[in-house]
């Protein structure tokens, strides 16, 4: 049996010198595409009724790192997935496809007939339904067709949610609970009513290097361990990584930003900026963008140390007047403005109050890290619309270690004027607040980690415009939660939360 999956599991490429053999032949090719994460009777019933419609039945699967399905998916790797089906009389081959959709598949194979299953028959307009059309179009441009199965449906998400993933008792009862009242259509489409807001970012470029490598062992001179180094990676950090994932609800995002004279990053900055982003770029004299670089273990991608470079104390007061006049001049043509506040130096006490006087909706996120702990607060603001914060910066803001976070909360709501605030609590998930919803909880939508960098920043960016588009709170906060879920899956900032990925991930949820 073992040989029989082994012979039948090949690469796209030779599998395109053994179809042309059967083409040769006037034998039909079928073709399947899928993640087929959990194969159940409905997938059963779909390789039976496609392998009826021609000769050769191939299937192809989607490969690991393109399955965008959220958290935890797929729940079996790309090679398990290939045996399962390689197993089953009705396949006579399997690929796996090293990319998003079925496109690449169906240009090499030339399919006489492409099979989707019944659920996508009547499918709605969404990004999921776009790539489908791609994959129509390339399977008619062969001389192919596409032939919809009509059998009984099942779902592996489904299967999954209910029998296999180990969300806590709380959070199945919150998505019982929220399911009721919410359906992912809607979410769908509020998000993408998003698109005509007008929105300008303003804060700190920050560039984040991962330097991977092998601990040796302790240095035979001093009480050091030596590293030997491997590799390095560089990503878009702070608003940067703001921008990009805000843009990917956006039709159009303005950035305002600080770089070094010295070393500007310039370059790299452009080439990782999303190309809806327009960006405005000041320079400080004598100073370099900021850099945070981390040193991390290779084999267990455990973080080691960190070294910053980071400039002291405020921007000067040229630099600071001609960012003032920028504001004054076009703030008031922006929807709403969002600040990200990494307290290095570039929003002055000046410009603070140029931003709270002047705009038209602002959004606020003020950090606490290593180098101004207990020194950026959100209370150096005198008012926001919109607050998003850790628990420790809340803390840390009213001087209050160990009180209630909701009287905490409501304190620095009301000290701000705002409108609504969400405070994040890490694997508790986020606490919301407004007069008008009271105080709501969203637990974390996933327990899975990579890495926890920016996955704040991702909340904050993609629930910023959901609130001041007037969708609700706890709409908005889920929204959130499946933003940092999804953030929570990658290194760093290593690619922009994706309209796409999130209703994927949406929509798996509300399986």
């Amino acid at each position: 049996m073992q040989d029989i999956k082994r012979k039948k599991i090949v690469s796209l490429r030779y599998l395109t010198s053994i179809i042309s053999k059967f083409q040769n032949k006037k034998s039909k090719i079928i073709l399947c595409h899928g993640v087929f994460d959990l194969i159940h009777p409905g997938h059963i019933r779909y390789f039976s009724s496609a392998k009826k419609l021609g000769d050769v039945l191939i299937v192809t699967v989607t490969a690991d790192k393109y399955v965008n399905k959220g958290p935890g998916r797929p729940y079996f790797n790309e090679n398990l997935r290939a045996e399962v089906l390689a197993a089953l009389s009705d396949i006579d081959f399997v690929a796996i496809v090293n990319h998003e959709s079925a496109v690449p598949a169906i240009h090499a194979i030339k399919p006489d007939i492409y099979v989707k299953g019944p659920d996508y028959k009547n499918r709605k307009p969404t990004l999921s339904s776009k790539k489908l059309q791609l994959e129509e179009t390339a399977v008619r441009k062969y001389g192919g067709k596409v032939v919809f199965t009509d059998d009984i449906i099942f779902s592996s998400s489904y299967l999954l949610n209910q029998y296999i993933d180990s969300f806590p008792e709380e959070t199945k009862q919150f998505l019982e609970s929220f399911k009721k009242k919410y359906s992912e259509n809607r979410i769908i489409s509020d998000l993408s009513k998003l698109k005509k807001t007008r929105a300008l970012i303003i804060g700190d470029t920050i560039i984040d290097e991962y330097h991977y490598s092998d601990p040796l062992g302790k240095s035979s001179k001093e009480p050091i361990v030596v590293h030997k180094y491997l590799r390095e990676e560089s990503y878009a950090g702070g608003v940067l990584a703001t921008a990009n994932n805000m843009a990917s609800l956006l039709s159009r995002v303005s950035l305002l930003t600080l770089l070094g004279q010295k070393k500007s990053y310039e370059k790299f900055i452009r080439k990782h900026l999303k190309e809806n982003i327009l960006p405005t770029f000041f320079s400080r004299p004598n100073s370099q963008t900021i850099v945070k670089r981390r040193y991390i273990d290779a084999f267990t991608a455990q973080k080691l140390f960190q070294v910053s470079y980071i400039p002291d104390g405020f921007i000067d007061e040229k630099l600071e007047n001609k960012i003032i006049d920028f504001l004054k001049k076009n703030i008031r043509s922006f929807d709403m403005t969002i600040v990200n506040d990494f307290g290095h130096g570039f929003i002055t006490p000046k410009i603070i109050k140029i931003v709270s006087e002047k705009s038209n909706y602002l959004a606020i996120n003020v950090q606490t890290n290593s180098a101004n702990f207990g020194f950026n607060v959100i209370t150096k603001y005198p008012k926001a619309d919109y607050i998003c914060i850790d628990e420790m910066e809340l803390r840390l803001a009213s001087h209050d270690r160990y009180g209630d976070t909701k009287k905490i909360m409501k304190k620095i709501y009301d000290l701000l004027k705002a409108k609504k605030i969400i405070v994040t609590k890490g694997p508790l998930g986020s606490f919301a607040f407004s007069r008008g919803d009271g105080f709501i909880h969203v637990p974390a939508l996933t327990q899975s980690i990579v890495d926890r960098v920016g996955a704040g920043d991702a909340l904050f960016a993609i629930t910023a415009p959901c609130i001041f588009s007037g969708m609700d709170l706890t709409e908005s906060t889920f929204i959130g939660n499946v933003a940092a879920g999804l953030k929570l899956q990658m290194v760093a900032n290593k690619k922009p939360i994706e309209f796409a990925d999130m209703e994927k991930f949406i929509t798996r949820l509300f399986k």
